[in-house]
């Protein structure tokens, strides 16, 4: 059936505010993509409730517009000063997280029982009035510094931006990972598609020196916050952007086109040849609420021992363009334990790990476990008799 005229898909980063409200019939193949329509559906079938139910995820970005409707929570504030939400970014990253379905029931938020604290840390990637702030350490490191007095009400921070190094942005973020906070960040961006380019003069350890693709660059030291131990680091699939960067710090990558988000002005809105690993962010910090609220005792490390053991690629040998591969939302959450550790999933990151690697949370108990195992041990000495019979038969024949 032909869509609409009043449902032409309309691109996220194209809604400025006062525009009307978009609509789309278009399905997030994004989330079919990664899995997550499959572990929304397991989720709902077990009973263990909504994907993201109890979990609070911080979004560090250029705010979240109160037009989207999303499931706002107490405890945000703006680092930059008041003023109305003017870049979609922190929306549209906030929607891929926790947007509610769509009344057609097709999904979009990857984990829609999450609550989501608005903190926003710069008003637009290009300012063109006076007054607005673009990206920079400080005012994320202001940002982390909220969350971090709020903790524990706060189980995930995503951070959909990237910075150079900054000590006080290590400091804050290190205090967060220590208190058991998972905090997620973009993987980088060349600088011609930054979220707040840096400036030419910025010394060597500027982004600007990932301007140029190089066959040996290493982006890992120069994107913060995700080059700091202990940060999940996400970035794009390689085939949906131009010249993707390099990377020795990516963990995992996710779709950074083909989804569906909520606009400045609500509605629902497509991403689409856009290609920013902030995207990708968004779903991997939904992936990780989806398996904070099914594994609600499980330890930080042990959730992302689940998110990367269970990626399309290898654990144990990172690629620089895709980490471990691109996630897998239902793997991650139906892994035992002992797929976990086969996946080779054993403190190769800077996460920190348990005393036990790659460890699960809990397993059920096994109510037929002593009658299984008594059947067992019955059919291998069965087994054992009829071998020796067979061994033993070519050496009576001899005596005879």
């Amino acid at each position: 059936m032909a869509a609409p005229a009043h449902a032409i898909d309309v691109s996220c980063l194209e809604v400025a505010p006062g525009d009307p409200r978009p609509t789309t019939e278009t399905a997030s193949e994004a989330l079919r993509r990664t899995g997550v329509l499959a572990a929304q559906d397991r989720l709902e079938r077990s009973g263990r409730g909504q994907a993201g139910a109890g979990t609070t995820v911080a979004v560090l970005s250029s705010g979240i517009s109160g037009a989207a409707d999303l499931p706002l929570g107490p405890g945000g504030t703006s680092v930059v000063g008041p003023g109305p939400v003017v870049d979609p970014t922190g929306t549209v990253v906030a929607g891929l997280v926790a947007g509610p379905a769509r009344d057609d029931d097709l999904p979009v938020g990857v984990a829609p029982g999450v609550e989501l604290v608005d903190v926003r840390v710069y008003d637009t990637a290009t300012p063109t009035q006076e007054g607005q702030e673009a990206p920079d350490a400080a005012a994320l490191a202001d940002g982390l510094a909220h969350v971090r007095d709020r903790v524990p009400s706060v189980d995930i921070v995503v951070v959909p931006l990237q910075v150079p190094q900054d000590d006080r942005v290590a400091d804050l973020v290190s205090d967060l990972v220590e208190a058991g906070v998972l905090v997620v960040a973009q993987g980088g961006d060349r600088p011609v598609d930054l979220v707040g380019e840096v400036a030419a003069d910025a010394g060597s350890g500027s982004l600007t020196a990932l301007a140029t693709p190089r066959p040996d660059e290493d982006a890992g030291p120069l994107v913060h916050p995700a080059a700091l131990p202990g940060v999940v680091a996400v970035g794009p699939l390689p085939e949906q952007v131009n010249d993707p960067l390099r990377s020795s710090a990516l963990d995992v990558v996710a779709p950074a086109d083909d989804a569906v988000s909520v606009s400045l002005e609500g509605g629902h809105c497509v991403l689409d040849d856009n290609g920013s690993s902030a995207w990708s962010t968004g779903l991997v910090a939904g992936v990780l609420a989806m398996l904070r609220s099914a594994y609600p005792q499980a330890e930080p490390e042990e959730l992302v021992a689940r998110l990367v053991a269970t990626a399309d690629g290898r654990p144990d040998v990172r690629s620089p363009l895709t980490g471990a591969g691109q996630v897998q939302a239902l793997a991650a959450l139906t892994a035992t334990a002992g797929e976990l550790r086969a996946g080779g999933y054993a403190g190769d990151t800077d996460v920190p790990r348990p005393s036990i690697a790659a460890a699960a949370p809990e397993e059920p108990e096994d109510l037929l476990a002593t009658t299984r195992g008594s059947a067992v041990w019955w059919g291998l000495l069965g087994g054992g008799a009829l071998l020796l019979a067979v061994l033993a038969r070519p050496l009576l024949a001899r005596r005879r």
